[in-house]
């Protein structure tokens, strides 16, 4: 039986949020829904990049802002964040006042992150740069050292995912933190 508890996803983009959420939902009879998804979709289903670009990133981060606020008010979800969605102040505000929720953060080292990102090659034509650093490795660290306090002083549980395997963290979660 669903106890109408919202499990919420945090970490950067790569971490896991949602390959472990899908397969999460799918275990416990709940629905999956990624923030970033939702957003795109108010702009048309335009990528993330494109967004950006045409309307602007505090277009963006309204509009995010206004997703996560919405879905942590649903009940009995999964929700992926975007990496960046907790540093915007009414965002992280709604999410640490969700009731009935538990808040993990898919800590991922920064080589791993972006070993996983250079992979992804959809993410490099769908993703904004968010430095000048465009992509990189130093990109990666300077966001993390920015976003990684936010993240921990939010999450309820930090789970480092640097190492394991999607099915090892979906076990993991569900052992642990449910």
């Amino acid at each position: 039986m669903d106890d109408g508890r919202n499990i919420i996803l945090i970490g950067y983009r790569a971490s896991g949020k949602t390959t472990i959420g899908k397969q999460l939902a799918e275990e416990l009879w709940k629905k999956f829904i990624d923030v970033d998804d939702e957003t795109c979709k108010r702009f048309g289903g335009k990528t993330i990049a494109q967004i950006w670009e045409e309307s602007g990133e505090p277009a963006w981060r309204r509009e995010e802002a206004a997703v996560t606020q919405e879905l942590v008010a649903r009940k009995g979800l999964i929700i992926g964040l975007g990496g960046g969605t907790l540093m915007q102040p009414e965002a992280r505000k709604a999410v640490e006042e969700a009731a009935n929720a538990v808040r993990i953060y898919f800590k991922c080292h920064p080589d791993e992150l972006y070993r996983r990102i250079s992979e992804d090659k959809k993410s490099a034509a769908t993703r904004p740069n968010l430095t000048r650093h465009a992509g990189s490795i130093e990109e990666i660290k300077e966001m993390l050292a920015l976003r990684e306090p936010v993240y921990e002083a939010v999450a309820d549980v930090v789970f480092d995912v640097t190492h394991v395997t999607p099915d090892s963290a979906l076990r993991y979660v569900i052992k642990r933190c449910l």
